[in-house]
């Protein structure tokens, strides 16, 4: 799933609990448990097979703008639909985007550290456990991801 999707699952998660530490622990769950759902697009993997440098590369701008969406959809929910953000809230979003940025940013600046690149391995496994790559046109894709980000703003709401 794109980070928007990651974070805003996060905030839902949050937004029903009053713990910052709960709520974040969930976020992070909840990013692997929605990397379950079909997300990754023919073009990406198009991206991947031209090579591991060029793809980390794009990756990292598709994160940097991902990023952005993320946070003009949460100004989006703030002033269209009244939904502030609280601590939970925070916690859940940060949550649900960190390991992502963990693998990225490990990836993108060959990062040595032993916690962070155990935690990647970690990632890599539970990816490799839950997550069956099935690649679609990114038009489907998209689709997937409009969908959810829906559902999990309906689930803010109530």
């Amino acid at each position: 799933m794109y980070q928007i999707v990651h974070g805003i699952a996060g905030v839902a998660i949050g937004s029903r609990l009053g713990n910052p530490i709960l709520a974040f622990v969930l976020g992070i769950l909840s990013h692997f448990i929605l990397d379950a759902i079909p997300h990754d697009s023919n073009e990406a993997r198009n991206w991947e097979n031209n090579g591991t440098d060029r793809f980390v590369k794009k990756i990292a701008l598709e994160a940097i703008l991902d990023l952005w969406g993320l946070i003009i959809f949460v100004l989006i929910m703030q002033e269209g639909f009244g939904i502030y953000l609280s601590y939970p809230m925070i916690a859940g979003l940060v949550g649900g985007i960190l390991p992502d940025y963990i693998w990225g940013l490990t990836e993108l600046f060959k990062i040595k550290n032993q916690a962070l690149l155990k935690f990647k391995a970690w990632h890599t496994k539970v990816h490799t456990l839950i997550f069956k790559p099935i690649y679609l046109p990114l038009k489907y894709t998209a689709i997937i991801q409009i969908i959810t980000l829906t559902i999990l703003v309906v689930l803010m709401k109530k």
